[in-house]
């Protein structure tokens, strides 16, 4: 009989280059592996009010001031294309699009608040980047995109106080895991370590915490 595949949410930010490479290895697998639900997870809110109590991401306006000053880490654009585009096109497209503003943010260091930038990325990927324009500017659509925000936040921070990303929530697990890899996996290498990792969660359901140490810097 074969085995249904594990059913997880993986809790990302596209500024952050280990949800990356968490992305892409999880993708990788394959929906025979696993059933993964990506989840929108702001480092921003994180690190500017961790309990959303008075400043939310999901209610600022697209040319909002960055509390660093660092205009080109705010999130809020890029997830609202991630919802929206989550909403109206193919999955395939919709994966090919997540890894794309990854691409674009890592490897070609372009700026992912870029609406137009994030249309073509989406064009790219096979969708509709005219669409996804008319998205922004459509009033349901951003609402209900600015909903999903809140919600995978809350979603996040309901039963554990999530703090990073990447995190993996896996069905039935005791609670979810922050990950983070060094690089990122070839498929081969992909799935020999998610049989691992699964594999370790069965056998060890009280881990609480793996971390490698940093290496240090040559003088």
């Amino acid at each position: 009989m074969t085995a249904s595949p594990t059913k997880l949410d993986l809790f990302y930010d596209f500024h952050c280059p280990y949800c990356y490479r968490a992305v892409d290895w999880i993708g990788g697998l394959g929906g025979d592996v696993v059933d993964a639900d990506y989840r929108l997870f702001a480092l921003e809110q994180v690190n500017r009010d961790p309990d959303a109590d008075g400043w939310r991401l999901w209610e600022q306006p697209l040319d909002y001031r960055h509390y660093r000053d660092r205009q080109d880490r705010r999130p809020l654009a890029p997830f609202l294309a991630m919802a929206n585009v989550e909403a109206v096109e193919a999955p395939d497209v919709v994966a090919r699009f997540r890894l794309g503003v990854f691409a674009q943010r890592f490897d070609e260091h372009e700026d992912i608040t870029d609406t137009g930038r994030l249309a073509h990325v989406l064009h790219e990927a096979g969708g509709d980047g005219h669409r996804l324009k008319e998205r922004f500017e459509d009033a349901a659509a951003d609402v209900a995109a600015r909903v999903r925000i809140a919600t995978d936040w809350e979603d996040a921070r309901r039963d554990f106080l999530v703090f990073g990303v990447p995190t993996l929530r896996l069905e039935g697990a005791p609670r979810p895991y922050y990950l983070r890899l060094e690089q990122r996996l070839t498929p081969a290498d992909g799935r020999a370590f998610w049989d691992r990792f699964a594999g370790l969660l069965d056998d060890a359901p009280y881990l609480l915490e793996i971390k490698g140490a940093e290496r240090a810097t040559e003088d």
